[in-house]
């Protein structure tokens, strides 16, 4: 028999108390009839603290309650669900049908790590930068550090549009926007015409309630472990992470919680933990999840707590800086479980002497600044290469197989001196483009 509750003793913003209710559990949806919908946030005795969905404009004490017995739920369907674009609450905003499908928990478990297979297999991106030195192996959990006055934007869509599995069609992408402006969203829109048919989004805009937004991170992984489990390899990108702190931030002052670092949550860890660790690679013949979380920097800090907390969680980080991927901060903690095993031998060997060669130039370039002048003719060359490097390998608006990106690498290596790349003498041997014999 289903109990309706009438009786609401306290409204504070979107947190509405009900009292007299018993039987409920942690994550229950509520139905607010007339209304929309609520999750139960806090018990307390008989009464019980509810987040409402849509806001609480118009809601009053007299408010019809259900309780459903079910945590919040989402339809899925993954014959119709691609090119869709949904809202906060799992609803279609693209004026198109609902989907009818199955039901899947909005915030399902963490998957067990001992269900979980080892790094296997990789993203390819296009872009040189992160898949030469910082390849992205599948089911990595990696952030995209945003430094102040940075657009990336255009480096999101990219990703969007060229993220590949080589050899694999079962690919698909999960955007979520999270407080998008509405040229952002117009913006992404563009881009998930161009790549509809692997890819859904989930937005939540500026304007639209917290709540929502809080909401959009674990929609996206739902629908990726959905479509994981039934084969397909999936890439999550979310931006901007740094707006689902600053939402929960908001949520949780309106519940009453006592604030931590910053203002933040004292849970903050865990709830952003509870997003990263649905990356998961399932083993074959399922397939994988791998997420890639935009956040945002402020004032170039990347000691800021979600910043900081963001880098304890995932496997790696991938800072922008001036329009491009800035190399010598970035770093792919799981690269190595697919470098020269699933690619090239030669991957390794020729990142490692670039990214050491480029870490010596700007070292020159430090000596320069203070005066020096630079006349040996190996740290010439170091300099040459660097302008070389910038201008042709670090730029993002890129799309090149792993192969070419690496014959990119081996091409300006040419330009220094063979003695001075520290790579066995097989490969340098096989792969040498340079003059000097």
């Amino acid at each position: 028999m289903k109990i309706v509750y009438c009786d609401i003793v306290n409204i504070d913003g979107p947190i509405l108390q009900v009292r007299g209710v018993t039987g409920v559990s942690m994550g229950e949806e509520a139905l607010l009839e007339g209304y929309g919908m609520a999750k139960v946030v806090k018990i307390q005795g008989d009464t019980v603290f509810m987040q409402s969905l849509q806001g609480s404009m118009g809601v009053k004490t007299t408010q019809r309650t259900e309780f459903t017995g079910h945590p919040f739920e989402i339809s899925f369907n993954p014959e119709s669900i691609m090119g869709r674009v949904f809202n906060g609450i799992g609803r279609p905003r693209d004026a198109r049908p609902e989907i009818e499908g199955i039901k899947i928990p909005v915030e399902g478990a963490v998957v067990n790590p001992m269900r979980r297979a080892m790094g296997q297999g990789y993203i390819e991106t296009g872009i040189p930068a992160i898949d030469g030195p910082n390849t992205i192996v599948r089911g990595q959990k990696i952030p995209i550090y945003k430094l102040p006055g940075e657009d990336v934007n255009d480096i999101i869509a990219r990703i969007i549009r060229q993220a590949r599995v080589a050899g694999q069609e079962q690919f698909s992408v999960v955007f979520g926007g999270l407080g998008l402006l509405n040229e952002e969203y117009i913006f992404f829109r563009e881009v998930l015409e161009d790549a509809a048919a692997r890819t859904v989004m989930v937005v939540n805009l500026g304007n639209e309630s917290p709540i929502e937004r809080l909401n959009v991170p674990h929609i996206c992984c739902s629908f990726a472990e959905q479509l994981a489990l039934a084969g397909q390899h999936v890439l999550v990108v979310m931006t901007d992470m740094l707006r689902y702190a600053d939402a929960l931030m908001e949520v949780s002052n309106a519940q009453g919680k006592i604030p931590s670092r910053d203002g933040y949550p004292g849970d903050l860890y865990s709830r952003l933990a509870r997003i990263y660790e649905r990356a998961v690679n399932f083993g074959a013949p399922r397939g994988s999840v791998t997420i890639i979380g935009v956040n945002s920097v402020p004032d170039n800090d990347l000691s800021h707590i979600v910043a900081n907390l963001t880098g304890y969680i995932t496997e790696g980080q991938l800072p922008v800086e001036r329009g491009r991927f800035d190399i010598m901060k970035c770093l792919s903690r799981l690269k190595g479980l697919v470098v020269g095993k699933e690619t090239r031998t030669d991957h390794g060997p020729i990142m490692d002497a670039c990214v050491s060669a480029y870490a010596n130039a700007l070292a020159l370039r430090e000596q320069q600044e203070m005066g020096f002048t630079i006349t040996d003719e190996v740290d010439i060359a170091y300099l040459k290469f660097a302008d070389q490097f910038e201008n042709r390998f670090l730029p993002a608006d890129q799309d090149l197989t792993l192969d070419r990106t690496l014959d990119l690498a081996w091409e300006l290596a040419g330009i220094l001196p063979k003695r001075v790349l520290r790579i066995k003498k097989e490969i340098l041997d096989a792969r040498w483009k340079g003059k000097e014999a």
